[in-house]
């Protein structure tokens, strides 16, 4: 068999392949590698993605050039790329990003188009939300010229009704999360976007197309970008909405009609409430502000004093009770409406960062590109193949002999659920509680043990594949996924020895084990790699 020589020394590739920098440190690099550049300068802030930055990132790729891209990273941007620099893929695909969006030549990209959609529609919300809220105070105040105010129907029209909407909303992202069908509410946001805003309107139909196609690709990989990603901006539109309708309820109410206008409240019901109920409710209404301002509410002898009848005069009440009330409705609006929205509001932002700081933008073809742009691991030239030198795996702990242990078996492996428990009895001394048959490459069906393995508490648990198989990326996925099922668990994949044909051709099981220890550092699974004798 002809060897590989590798490019470059076992150190350089111990350093590409070994314990990744911080997303600070390989911005550095980057920053330092490529001075004066808008990719350098971008790199730096590696971890300050938006939502804009993810749509252009989702139309490049589709757009790709696998060799043009390579040779134009490696000849503008990795010259001067300081040890290290690629292993951070965010950092060298935001790199990537701000050398395609360089070669737009000033023309607008569907991230400029999403920007602009936003800023226009976050207008229109604080326009209309303000217009709504000083809507609604001036005709229900207008009309109070004869009769007192109807305090309650007041707080339950405005307050009540905000409350009712969240609780309902919740509701719905509850189901929506537990059945997945987030995407109703991603393609609401799409076509509000889309239609809406003027800007997009007078844009080319390409554009529009091309804005179109980036959102659709992200909510189909809502697995590695998150179902929330496209919905949160749509919810922080309906907070920037709900603030300024609030602020002009408050602006109505306390600078134009309790100034201008002599305005009474009362109570009134068809149900049989009494005067202490109705008080009960207020102070149970006015729990948040109560111990801070405790007159900013009617008093049980204001309450029963504002109560009137139908037709009756607002100048009968007494103007010490009746103008009680309007503390109280101020600071139910502020605090059940403004300040729950703004926390709402900050709620979603914080979310949607904290979102786009873990993207690990580790698809398919975000990870193929990163592939090319990071280089080759090994050289073809030479006339020798072997295996790159990593570091030899650290010796782990013994098995606990009489430790009970449950056992995930590949699905497709032929050795027997008897055999196999025998042999790991025999060899490791395990006291076998449970053995189950798995895909190892779907973490999904790991659900379906979640409870059993979390009542058994077993104190090992043992992941047994052949040794001929494949470790991919979705295998590490699922070794990840029991990783966390395991808790203090002791975790081994154990690796079952190919017939001797098979293995001479894949080079021995040694070349296997070597290739599953480098997997697992790779990956980083702090877990046990061994073969099962």
């Amino acid at each position: 068999m002809m060897a590989i020589p590798l490019s470059g020394t076992a150190e350089e590739v111990r350093r590409f392949w070994g314990i990744l920098p911080s997303t600070q440190d390989a911005g550095e690099h980057l920053s330092r590698a490529v001075p004066g550049t808008a990719a350098k300068d971008a790199v730096t802030r590696t971890a300050d993605w938006t939502l804009a930055d993810v749509v252009d990132f989702e139309h490049f790729l589709a757009r790709a050039d696998p060799e043009d891209d390579r040779l134009r990273f490696e000849a503008e941007v990795a010259p001067g790329l300081a040890p290290g620099a690629r292993r951070d893929r965010r950092a060298v695909l935001r790199a990537w990003l701000e050398l395609q969006r360089g070669r737009q030549g000033g023309r607008p990209t569907p991230g400029t188009g999403l920007r602009a959609a936003l800023s226009w529609l976050a207008r229109l919300a604080w326009l209309s939300g303000g217009v709504a809220g000083v809507a609604l105070s001036g005709a229900w105040f207008a009309t109070a010229t004869h009769e007192p105010v109807n305090a309650v129907l007041f707080w339950v029209a405005v307050v009540g009704l905000q409350l009712l909407l969240l609780v309902l909303a919740l509701l719905g992202w509850l189901r929506w999360r537990r059945r997945g069908t987030g995407g109703a509410l991603q393609g609401l946001w799409r076509a509000l976007l889309l239609r809406l805003d003027a800007g997009l309107r007078r844009a080319p139909g390409e554009e529009r197309d091309a804005l179109r196609a980036a959102l659709g690709r992200i909510a189909l990989r809502r697995e590695h970008y998150g179902g929330t990603l496209l919905a949160a901006p749509l919810v922080a539109l309906m907070q920037r909405f709900a603030v300024a309708f609030n602020l002009g309820l408050l602006v109505a109410m306390l600078a134009l009609h309790l100034p201008l206008a002599d305005l009474r409240f009362g109570w009134q019901s068809t149900y049989p409430i009494s005067a202490p109920q109705m008080h009960r409710a207020v102070q149970w209404a006015a729990t948040p502000w109560r111990w801070l301002l405790p007159q900013a509410q009617p008093g049980a002898d204001e309450v029963a004093a504002t109560r009137y009848g139908r037709g009756q005069p607002a100048h009968t009440l007494p103007e010490a009770a009746a103008r009680s009330w309007w503390p109280f409705l101020a600071l139910s609006v502020a605090c059940y409406g403004l300040l729950l929205r703004l926390a709402l509001w900050g709620g979603v932002e914080l979310g949607l960062r904290r979102r786009l700081r873990a993207l690990r933008f580790d698809h398919p073809e975000a990870g193929a590109l990163w592939r090319r742009l990071a280089g080759p691991l090994v050289d073809s030239s030479g006339g020798v193949e072997r295996l790159p030198q990593g570091e030899a795996a650290a010796p782990g702990a013994q098995p606990r002999p009489g430790a009970r242990c449950a056992v995930l078996v590949a699905q497709e492996l032929p050795l027997g659920d008897a055999a196999l428990a025998e042999r790991l009895r025999r060899h490791f001394g395990w006291e076998i509680d449970a053995l189950h048959r798995v895909p190892v490459d779907d973490r999904g069906a790991l659900e379906a043990l979640r409870e059993p393995l979390l009542r058994q508490r077993p104190q090992a648990l043992a992941v047994v594949v052949e040794s001929g198989r494949d470790p991919i990326v979705a295998v590490a996925r699922f070794l990840r996924a029991v990783l966390g099922l395991a808790g203090d668990a002791e975790v081994r994949v154990l690796l079952v020895p190919e017939p001797q044909a098979a293995a001479e051709r894949e080079g021995g099981d040694e070349a296997r084990l070597a290739i599953w220890r480098r997997f697992g550092q790779i990956q980083h699974l702090a877990l046990e790699i061994e073969r099962l004798p």
